[in-house]
């Protein structure tokens, strides 16, 4: 598990200089979404299990293909399943969905019910090397999992967000496209997706 997660924070540092050399190449395919977080999730579960945390979902079935980077978009799921475990506190359950959203976007949540974020904190959350004062000397981090997801996430024109409450848990979310919107412009590129 402690491997895994050095292995996240090293991959966060390379690709956090790759954003801001301009040099981060994401290559958009068609995803089984479904597919997708099933994987993130049993990579994971080695380090829900040391926590003694359960991961719980909620994710519909019939949701369309999504345009992703699958490398990139893993690292996104990665960063936010693996806060929830570090801030989850003594919860031990972690909530994952997944849905169609009004706006047509799959969108996905983590959600957990641990310490969660102060109100002052939440605008910077986002930021760069940003780390919640009142528990940063007793958990580990760079500062750039929020910061680098946030970044993937507009790379793919999806949004993040986050809303939380003091003792009692954050739901962070974000948006990718289906793969319908960009299906023409997709298949116009080939069989290597498009850059």
């Amino acid at each position: 598990a402690s491997g895994q997660q050095l292995a996240g924070f090293v991959d966060n540092i390379l690709n956090v200089t790759k954003i801001e050399d301009n040099q981060l190449e994401l290559q958009l395919k068609e995803e089984n979404w479904n597919d997708v977080l099933e994987r993130v999730i049993e990579d994971l579960s080695l380090r829900t299990k040391v926590r003694g945390i359960t991961i719980k979902t909620d994710i519909d079935n019939d949701l369309p293909t999504v345009a992703v980077d699958r490398y990139s978009i893993y690292e996104v799921l990665s960063n936010l399943i693996d806060n929830a475990v570090k801030y989850s506190g003594t919860s031990k359950e972690i909530f994952i969905g997944a849905r169609l959203n009004r706006e047509g976007m799959v969108e996905t949540s983590v959600k957990d019910f641990g310490l969660g974020i102060d109100t002052a904190v939440l605008p910077h959350i986002f930021e760069k090397f940003y780390r919640n004062h009142r528990n940063r000397a007793q958990i580990g981090g760079t500062g750039l999992g929020l910061y680098l997801s946030h970044a993937i996430v507009d790379a793919h024109h999806g949004q993040m967000s986050v809303q939380s409450k003091v003792d009692q848990g954050s739901t962070f979310r974000f948006t990718v496209q289906p793969y319908a919107t960009l299906a023409k412009e997709l298949k116009a590129e080939g069989d290597n997706g498009t850059i």
